[in-house]
């Protein structure tokens, strides 16, 4: 019985004909690529690391320093409770037209903070951060920052800070930030 003729099959492909003549198999007809592909795809990849690179001149980093800070109001014996959770956050933020680096650490810490009282501590101490800003994106105006803020969640008698050690040393971007995403 014949096929009925309005149903109509896709045309071969052209690739596949073009490959199939320099293949030794049908199996790797399509792993063998012509030399003119393979240099152009060197080419884009030579082009791909040159642009990582002035992209990388772009980036911002600052940090607390190596070693994780604590606030000298808790260094004597029993200002802090044996117990101590340690305790980590990452945020990505993007932002417009400037980008206010102490003010996003204050963000992370604030977080990292009400995080800390969920489980029922009320101070935060060891703490680290870094702060690393990309940009500016292709329209000139748009930066992604990424926070990261480690800290140990303690009880104590004494008050939290409400700051982030060594905020002086984050490094922005000159203008007035508007927060346009965040991400945790």
């Amino acid at each position: 019985m014949p096929l009925p003729t309005s149903v109509s099959t896709p045309p071969p492909s052209p690739l596949r004909s073009r490959f199939a003549s320099r293949s030794p198999s049908p199996s790797l007809s399509f792993a063998i690529m012509p030399l003119k592909s393979m240099a152009d795809t060197a080419s884009l990849i030579v082009r791909l690391r040159r642009f990582r690179k002035r992209a990388a001149q772009n980036h911002i980093h600052s940090d607390s320093g190596d070693e994780p800070w604590r606030d000298e109001r808790f260094w004597g014996e029993g200002a802090l409770s044996v117990k101590r959770v340690p305790l980590e956050r990452e945020d990505t933020f993007e932002c417009r037209d400037g980008v206010d680096a102490a003010k996003l650490v204050r963000l992370a810490r604030a977080s990292l903070l009400e995080e800390a009282q969920s489980i029922g501590a009320n101070v935060l101490v060891d703490e680290q951060w870094s702060c690393h800003v990309c940009g500016p994106r292709h329209d000139g105006r748009t930066f992604k920052v990424h926070v990261h803020y480690s800290a140990l969640a303690a009880r104590s008698d004494r008050s939290d800070p409400q700051r982030p050690p060594a905020v002086e040393r984050a490094r922005g971007v000159p203008g007035l930030m508007t927060i346009v995403d965040r991400q945790d």
